[in-house]
């Protein structure tokens, strides 16, 4: 019988290696200003589009506003709130959130070359992998137990921002965009570390019995799989596809526990689990 304790263990061993992708690099004589711009494009789109997480297929952190706007615009001439109005203000405040994301990356990116202003936001998200993993999500959205196993799989664990923090010695302070890597990823762990907290509590919540959380594991395992090859071509493939075939192996047990103890205490806590649980 399944638990979501088994989920996230499953999962983690991707999570942990999208932090090792980082950390290698960051440390890469392989790294300049042209991958740069390719891993925070990347990025920028992912926060824009959603990558499969959240909405119709063609949802955007704009079309999101402007289903808000449109929502709250009548309020002022004596109209009806829509109910729940809540549920207005939950999508204004995942949007803003997006927004922030999606700003702080824009700006790195002029940072990284002021005189190249960035392309079209779809261009931007033209990666084989990348494409694989939205289609691979919105095709499990429509099911109940697949729209919760994307739900946990949003952000991987954070394993890019944490490895960036974790490669901090790696980059240079004395370098304005090296500097503004590391507070982007600081701010994002400080948003996200909230949200995917939040996203396991709903997760528990659903009243899930073994057997619906063994398929939502599956799926889980599936989604962070595909994840990874994304992150691994985002960043030019720091892991040779027999260390990503290799994931989930034995060999790489330490570093699964090393990165959830050391960067997801709070979720372990929360779960009840502790290192002898890995």
């Amino acid at each position: 019988m399944g638990t979501i304790q088994q989920a996230l263990r499953m999962s983690a061993p991707y999570w942990a290696a999208e932090h090792e992708i980082a950390l290698r690099y960051f440390g890469s004589s392989a790294r300049n200003t042209g991958s740069d711009k390719v891993w925070v494009g990347h990025q920028m789109f992912k926060e824009w589009t959603g990558s499969g997480v959240y909405g119709p297929r063609h949802t955007t952190v704009a079309s999101m506003i402007a289903e808000v706007a449109e929502e709250v615009a009548p309020l002022g001439h004596g109209a009806v709130a829509p109910s729940p109005l809540r549920s207005t203000y939950t999508k204004l405040s995942f949007a803003s959130d997006e927004l922030r994301h999606y700003a702080q990356l824009h700006d790195l990116f002029l940072l990284i070359e002021s005189s190249t202003p960035p392309p079209a936001i779809a261009e931007l998200g033209k990666l084989r992998e990348g494409s694989a993993l939205t289609e691979l999500r919105l095709g499990y959205r429509d099911d109940k137990l697949g729209a919760i196993a994307v739900d946990l799989s949003e952000g991987g664990g954070l394993g890019l921002y944490f490895g960036i923090r974790s490669a901090k010695n790696l980059l240079d302070p004395s370098d304005e965009v090296d500097r503004e890597v590391l507070a982007v990823a600081d701010r994002t762990i400080e948003d996200e570390t909230r949200h995917l907290l939040g996203r396991f509590k709903a997760a528990c919540d659903a009243g899930l019995d073994g057997n619906q959380w063994v398929r939502v594991s599956e799926i889980l395992e599936e989604i962070s799989r595909q994840k990874l090859l994304e992150r691994n071509e985002q960043f030019g493939g720091m892991l040779t596809p027999q260390e990503v075939a290799a994931v989930i192996t034995s060999e790489n047990h330490a570093r699964t526990a090393s990165f959830l103890t050391g960067h997801l205490g709070f979720l372990l806590e929360y779960l009840g689990m502790s290192s002898v649980d890995l």
